[in-house]
């Protein structure tokens, strides 16, 4: 197939979106955006909720309004409505008249928290939520950076989050210091709905006490293992060997609207014993290295992550059908390109749901399927 993935693509309601981080969630409605929708987040009764930000009433947005006793307070004429979406009362009809049979608040697919964040799928997800062992692993120190916003697009940026040839020429300042611009070889190999990347490089690390002691060369020997969960779900996990030492980080992106996509980036380190210092400087540097990223993302003109997906396996893409693709692929894209083909084939399933009568069923009867999860 040929096309671009923006961020409004119908296919991504076919997937878990963080939306918000779980300590954002207080007693008020929190508004978000998705996929170029506005949606509303509560607790009602203890229980995560969302819910489309439309009042069926007179469509006002319902994170204008408040909770109260359990119930989400449309703050236009204080309908009332439940964790399941039913109206409870209409203040207007007065006491004991039941709600029109049609005046429900629209529910997700499913919405759920995991790892620190609230997801929402809007329809029937492609993949689980990516799993983070780390968070059960003794020694790791946990740290979110802020929640970035940017005018990149998300199908690009989870592109240059797998790019392995990148880091000598963006990143040259930080994790691109002394490194060599060849990429060897390496395998991509599927993984439920994504797929795992490993691969081992020489690299500089700056990060290691034992550098500035003089105990270790700057240029050390990493291995990178990448972990991918569509749509836009990653995480990297970095072994220094040398050092002794692992930093993981767990990079999830939210499409807002078509030039908005929300960054959520939680680094977890095992080397830095507890200290608040040493972990404040961790994060630092990963922001300086994911604003080296987004000061080249944001420049460019494309509209989405081009889709042409008909080459052979860990090479460069070919033409098919008398198509051109837009982009040259090489070896060292093996695991762009296995993006471009779990996407292309997340929206070749969508299209056919969507010719399918009861493919939006659910969306529109307002199922909600709810996933425990750390709140952390």
């Amino acid at each position: 197939m040929t096309g671009r993935l923006t961020n409004v693509d119908p296919a991504l309601r076919h997937g878990w979106h963080p939306v918000a981080r779980s300590s954002g969630i207080t007693d008020a409605p929190l508004g978000v955006r998705l996929l170029g929708e506005h949606w509303v987040l509560a607790r009602l009764d203890g229980r995560l909720t969302a819910f489309v930000d439309r009042c069926p009433h007179r469509l006002a947005p319902l994170s204008a309004g408040r909770v109260d006793g359990g119930e989400l307070v449309c703050g236009y004429h204080g309908w009332r409505f439940a964790a399941s979406g039913e109206c409870t009362a209409v203040p207007a009809l007065g006491p004991g008249v039941p709600a029109p049979r049609r005046a429900r608040a629209v529910t997700p697919w499913g919405v759920a928290e995991r790892h620190g964040l609230v997801w929402l799928a809007p329809e029937e997800p492609c993949s689980d939520i990516v799993e983070l062992p780390e968070a059960d692993e003794p020694g790791f120190d946990s740290a979110w950076l802020p929640t970035t916003r940017t005018t990149a697009c998300a199908g690009l940026l989870a592109d240059n989050f797998l790019d392995a040839a990148h880091l000598p020429f963006v990143h040259a300042a930080t994790i691109g210091a002394g490194e060599g611009a060849v990429v060897g070889p390496y395998r991509v190999q599927a993984d439920g709905a994504g797929f795992v990347v490993r691969l081992e490089q020489d690299v500089s690390n700056p990060e290691d006490p034992g550098v500035a002691a003089g105990l270790r060369p700057l240029v050390q020997r990493r291995v990178s293992t990448y972990v991918y969960r569509p749509p836009f779900m990653l995480r990297l996990r970095l072994d220094y060997p040398a050092a002794g030492m692992t930093n993981t980080i767990l990079f999830c992106l939210q499409p807002e609207d078509v030039d908005a996509t929300a960054v959520y980036t939680r680094i977890m380190r095992d080397d830095l014993g507890g200290d608040p210092t040493r972990l404040a400087e961790a994060a630092g540097f990963e922001q300086a290295v994911l604003d080296e990223d987004l000061a080249l993302q944001e420049q460019f003109t494309l509209d989405g992550l081009p889709l042409h997906t008909d080459g052979g396996p860990g090479g460069g893409l070919t033409s098919g059908g008398g198509a051109v693709p837009e982009e040259v692929s090489i070896r060292a894209d093996a695991a762009g390109v296995a993006l471009r083909r779990v996407l292309a084939a997340l929206v070749v399933r969508s299209a056919a749901a969507r010719l399918t009568p009861t493919a939006d069923i659910r969306h529109r009867t307002g199922h909600v399927r709810a996933e425990p999860g750390s709140t952390m």
